[in-house]
């Protein structure tokens, strides 16, 4: 009974962490989007600038929290050159958001916010020849109508179907996606050996180091306001670091497909706080989109999670105790999935909220 009512209280505890993460990624898309646009009132921060400021800020907040993790010294030269292209990717990838972003709505960007899933999800299938199945066909379109075709539509229609530079921002913040699932995909050869505060640490100096290159090569002015820093160090503590660290807790309590699909109501927060903070008007067409892309992920939630690895799990855990498991049964252990690697590497990731 005492057992049981600290299982309710840990899971409880865990469905605030998750929804509090949620929270904290959302602020990214709006406290970034009115430094990034030009405006009499403050001085517009260049996307690479931005992106630099938002790594090393992140990488001095991990370097504590991964001082009892994996020492440096532990990792080969392959660790490193994997490690060296997740950060190309990552930087690349939250550079072209932040330029996307800058054109774009806020409420477009937290609809797009769930794109590197499916972009890792679509990569997953092609490199290990999987198929859709007949049931997970509708989900998956209905993901995509509602995150790619209703908002890219009804900016053209807006627009007069001309490319402006709405529509731009928005192709480039579903491209940033792209970027960020290839970022994804290569996690994985990274994070199954390594603490994730250690490897977060690491992937963000580099990304930091490959920004402040680009600053230097093509002469980037450091333009940034004093009165900016608050909403800085927000984005890169709040918005990426306690995020990262609250979704880690509350897959340890909850479980990956709970978490997963709690998570993904960051894209609810965003299009909440560009009406309330940005005063973005929230229209029809958006909440019909993030309605198709909630619900398409909910009814997605066994692919994206690894199908039937959590039942499995359960199933296991219920029915073996640890004093009369058998040896044939200590050696079963379920399969997980390629699409499971890939959520928990997503959690590894934590700053790829900021896309």
């Amino acid at each position: 009974m005492i057992s049981e009512k600290v299982s309710f209280k840990k899971s409880k505890y865990g469905y605030y962490l998750i929804i509090l993460a949620a929270a904290l990624s959302a602020l990214i898309h709006v406290i970034s989007k009115p430094m990034l646009e030009n405006s009499e009132n403050m001085v517009e921060i260049n996307p690479i600038v931005m992106a630099f400021l938002i790594y090393f800020i992140g990488g001095i907040f991990f370097t504590p929290l991964a001082k009892k993790t994996n020492p440096i010294s532990k990792f080969g030269k392959k660790d490193w050159m994997f490690m060296g292209l997740i950060g190309i990717a990552e930087v690349a990838a939250l550079i072209t958001y932040f330029y996307g972003l800058s054109t774009a709505t806020a409420i477009n960007a937290s609809i797009f916010s769930n794109s590197e899933i499916i972009f890792a999800l679509v990569i997953g299938m092609m490199v290990f020849k999987e198929k859709l199945h007949i049931k997970e066909c509708i989900p998956f379109s209905m993901i995509i109508i509602g995150m790619m075709a209703l908002p890219i539509g009804n900016d053209l229609y807006q627009h007069g179907f001309n490319l402006g530079h709405i529509v731009t921002g928005d192709l480039l913040i579903i491209l940033s996606g792209v970027l960020y699932a290839i970022d994804i995909t290569f996690c994985k050869y990274v994070g199954d050996k390594f603490d994730a505060r250690r490897v977060t640490q690491i992937v963000s100096f580099i990304c930091a180091g490959v920004a402040i290159s680009l600053i230097i090569v093509f002469e980037i002015p450091m333009d940034v306001d004093i009165s900016q820093l608050p909403g800085i160090f927000t984005m890169s503590i709040l918005g990426t670091g306690l995020s990262t660290l609250f979704f880690l807790m509350a897959l340890k309590m909850i479980g990956t497909v709970r978490t997963v699909l709690l998570y993904s109501t960051t894209a609810v927060f965003g299009v909440i706080f560009s009406g309330v903070f940005l005063a973005e008007t929230i229209s029809t067409i958006d909440i019909i989109s993030l309605g198709l892309v909630l619900t398409g992920i909910f009814l997605l939630r066994n692919k994206l999670a690894g199908e039937g690895y959590e039942e499995e799990k359960d199933k296991i855990t219920s029915n073996v105790t640890p004093r009369r498991k058998t040896r044939k049964q200590s050696m079963q252990t379920p399969k997980i999935s390629y699409e499971t690697r890939i959520k928990n590497e997503i959690a590894l990731q934590g700053w790829i909220s900021a896309g």
